[in-house]
């Protein structure tokens, strides 16, 4: 494997993470990653509350596994939640402490998150669906203040369990799509290949067609991120993905250090 980095990640310092920092940090180390950025939930109203982040607590750690791994760099960012309503807060939040890294992530469409299938396709067909969650990633990545990359856009169909909601694709709205990937590369944002749904789907967030048209489009800065809540799923997905995105002649990955982005070759 190449390029062993990963730039998300979380520990129970995120609402819903179920490892400790210090553990993951070991199996990102065993699994061979040397760069790791935690981005721990910045979310407010989910459906198991606001997520939150104790900021002493993070850099306690944080300071502890960079003493534990002094082979490792590791860094401190943050996962922010945007949506129009709660979008101060998360700012206000983001601004409170020195980071390495600001990853803009959507989770909540029309006030419910798709983590929650059963609600939110209740009364949406699939291109609804598309419809209302590209529409609502545009206002994030062109509202959004100050953010490093966009999250795993096709967050959408992530957790549907219906085979009438395959993954996003690019062919679902080109214009949408288009319009977002024009204002990253316009704007200096990355675009993150997300790897959690690798083992179930063969294919990363966004997939292999929309990462080309981002290439096509002339989109060069992509991070890499696990999305790793557990020590179970360090590094998965990576050697294939980074086997996709060399074979779309992308040749780097971007990385984060006091939000000081370094291109690390492929």
């Amino acid at each position: 494997m190449q390029c062993l980095c990963d730039f998300h990640i979380h520990s129970t310092l995120s609402g819903d993470g179920k490892s400790d920092l210090l553990d993951q940090v070991r199996a990102c180390w065993e699994a061979g990653v040397r760069w790791v950025c935690f981005t721990e939930h910045i979310d407010y109203g989910t459906s198991s509350g606001d997520f939150l982040v104790d900021f002493p607590l993070y850099r306690q750690k944080i300071e502890a596994a960079r003493a534990a791994f002094p082979g490792m760099t590791i860094g401190m960012g943050l996962e922010l939640g945007d949506t129009q309503e709660d979008r101060a807060n998360v700012i206000a939040q983001a601004d409170a402490v020195p980071l390495d890294y600001k990853l803009l992530s959507r989770h909540k469409v029309g006030g419910v998150d798709p983590y929650d299938a059963d609600i939110f396709f209740a009364h949406r067909t699939r291109g609804q669906a598309v419809v209302d969650y590209l529409d609502a990633i545009y206002r994030s990545v062109t509202a959004f203040p100050d953010y490093d990359a966009l999250s795993h856009l096709g967050y959408v169909f992530k957790f549907v369990q219906s085979p009438e909601f395959p993954p996003l694709r690019y062919c679902d709205d080109p214009d949408r799509i288009d319009a977002i990937l024009r204002f990253l590369i316009e704007n200096g944002k990355a675009l993150e290949v997300n790897t959690s749904r690798w083992r179930r789907f063969g294919d990363g967030m966004p997939g292999r067609d929309i990462l080309a048209r981002y290439r096509e489009l002339g989109g060069e800065l992509l991070t890499l991120g696990s999305d790793a809540h557990a020590t179970d799923s360090a590094a998965q997905g990576f050697a294939a993905a980074l086997e996709q995105i060399q074979g779309l002649g992308f040749r780097y990955l971007a990385a984060f250090s006091a939000r000081e982005r370094t291109m690390l070759p492929l």
